[in-house]
């Protein structure tokens, strides 16, 4: 594989310039539609105390425990259909027989639980390093660098599910950390700019919304306008993927 950070991107975009026709109602679906809905129809989480006072912490607590019980799961739902979306991209790519649109959100569906657990198993460590910069927040900067590298190391799990199919969660994460072998690091900025640029300017156009008010139309129209940073996102990483799988793998 070419040690260019742009080639993936340059595979992705002649993708996306090949089959929109096909990628943009699979982006609404997998990558746009969920995430929209919980920021428009459900409640944000409890703010945290301004005060380390004990009785407010039991109050946020409570606050987020009756949180959970009630709006978890439709929170968690959004990442899974996100999940079902990349597998998706991968199956129509990646596997030999070029299914249609139908075909491949159906063996998504199929593989889903697979890849679930290997994503799963690798934020395990994601999250203990995230629980010590909670504990630490100057430490954020410093964990930062063995995160993205970790997730840049197991980008190749999900089409390694799809195209070496029967391959279960765990020997996706080997073949993942195998095949990126000595390009980890770039891999990790590869990683870091698909994760923050989207992230970026959502935040930007939720800023900009903010001057509104409370005006729901204005709510609705940024972040809309939010969630298609993050879905154009997504759509991005999956391709990207499908990309390093293929230079990797030859």
């Amino acid at each position: 594989m070419s040690q260019s950070f742009s080639a993936p991107f340059l595979d992705a975009r002649a993708a996306w310039r090949r089959d929109s026709a096909l990628l943009l109602p699979l982006a609404g679906l997998g990558f746009f539609l969920a995430p929209l809905a919980v920021q428009l129809l459900l409640p944000a989480l409890p703010a945290m105390p301004q005060t380390s006072d004990e009785a407010a912490a039991r109050a946020w607590f409570a606050a987020m425990q009756a949180w959970a019980g009630r709006y978890g799961i439709w929170y968690l739902l959004a990442p899974a259909i996100a999940l079902v979306g990349a597998l998706a991209v991968f199956t129509l790519y990646l596997s030999p027989e070029r299914p249609t649109l139908g075909r491949a959100l159906a063996r998504a569906g199929l593989l889903f639980p697979r890849y679930l657990l290997a994503s799963i198993l690798v934020s395990l460590p994601m999250g203990m390093l995230l629980w010590v910069t909670l504990i630490a927040p100057f430490l954020l900067i410093i964990a930062a660098g063995p995160i993205f590298y970790i997730y840049g190391r197991t980008m190749l799990m999900g089409p390694a599910i799809v195209a070496e199919a029967p391959m279960g969660a765990v020997a996706a994460i080997a073949r993942s950390w195998a095949l990126t072998r000595g390009r980890g690091w770039i891999l990790a900025a590869t990683y870091a700019t698909i994760f923050f640029v989207p992230g970026l300017l959502g935040s930007v156009v939720l800023s900009i919304g903010a001057f509104g008010g409370n005006n729901p139309v204005i709510i609705a129209i940024t972040t809309g306008l939010a969630c298609l940073f993050v879905a154009g996102g997504s759509l991005l990483l999956a391709l990207v993927e499908v990309s390093l799988y293929r230079r990797l793998s030859r």
